[in-house]
């Protein structure tokens, strides 16, 4: 049997695998944007083969009764979710860098706690107010840089809405695990955006072009072990620890913005990326005291 040490390493380099690779999946999403396609033909594509592989996963764990679902109503919000999420990210990416959308998007811990504070009654620190608090400067920051009109820049708004929607997605993921194994709700996750993505491609008129094909392929494929990765790290070790591990997708789509897309960071860009990623990093840091 493998010690708790190594269950925790094996985490801690599982959630820094999912980050990269979310990170990879931003660049797939810029390349995207920069090649005319529609966000939600690239959510579409990023979940193609996660819904049959998660089904597959589903039989072979719960067998035939495992599809039915306890509670369907959880696991469609959880969808609803996840395709804003994702639609919004992509569509962010139209107009602003990969990291500051990454960053923007990372704010969702907070959202998160306010939402468990309004809907679950949980309690809210003074110390994570006041971290909210940072992070929203951090925010203000990044919005200032982006476009004459500052603080409304579309698409800046975006990619918090897409933070917005991805703390949605932790709460009702939380919510779903009390009655639904996991694999219920990959699977239900990802058929409930192919779903969506698929009925406003449809209603697009899309046409697909064999040249965009390879940009397509990417979330496809990575897609599937970005979230194996996140889903068993969360299994073998804290939830927070996992959490701040994500910050290496910013890494990756600071590196990708510098030397593929060229992109030049303003100075107080570069200072709202920091004072935000470090609000995350003490927000993960507070909840590893609160748990000892």
């Amino acid at each position: 049997m493998p010690s708790t040490y190594q269950n925790h390493s094996l985490g801690v380099g599982l959630a820094l695998v999912g980050g990269v690779l979310m990170g990879c999946v931003g660049i797939a999403g810029k390349l995207g944007a920069g090649a005319g396609l529609s966000p939600f033909l690239l959510l579409a594509a990023q979940v193609v083969l996660l819904a049959p592989l998660s089904g597959v996963l589903l039989l072979i764990r719960q067998g035939l009764a495992g599809i039915k679902p306890v509670n369907p109503q959880i696991l469609i919000l959880r969808s609803i979710s996840g395709f804003i999420y994702f639609a919004a990210f992509y569509w962010a990416l139209k107009g602003i860098p990969i990291a500051d959308a990454l960053v923007l998007e990372s704010t969702n811990p907070f959202f998160a706690m306010l939402m468990a504070k309004v809907f679950l009654g949980h309690r809210v620190s003074t110390a994570t107010i006041f971290l909210a608090v940072v992070a929203f400067l951090g925010v203000c920051l990044i919005l200032l840089q982006h476009s004459a009109q500052g603080m409304f820049s579309p698409y800046s708004l975006l990619a918090l809405l897409a933070g917005v929607a991805r703390a949605a997605g932790s709460i009702t993921t939380g919510v779903a695990g009390r009655t639904e194994p996991p694999e219920r709700i990959m699977f239900y996750f990802a058929v409930g955006m192919l779903v969506f993505s698929l009925s406003i491609v449809s209603w697009e008129g899309v046409k697909l072009e064999a040249s965009s094909l390879w940009i397509l392929a990417i979330p496809a494929l990575l897609f599937v072990p970005q979230n194996l990765a996140y889903t068993i790290a969360n299994r073998i070790a804290p939830a927070y620890l996992i959490g701040a591990l994500f910050y290496s997708a910013i890494l990756v789509g600071v590196l990708a913005d510098r030397f593929i897309f060229g992109t030049e960071f303003g100075i107080h860009g570069v200072i709202g990326m920091g004072i935000t990623v470090a609000a995350g990093l003490g927000l993960a840091w507070l909840r590893a005291k609160e748990l000892e």
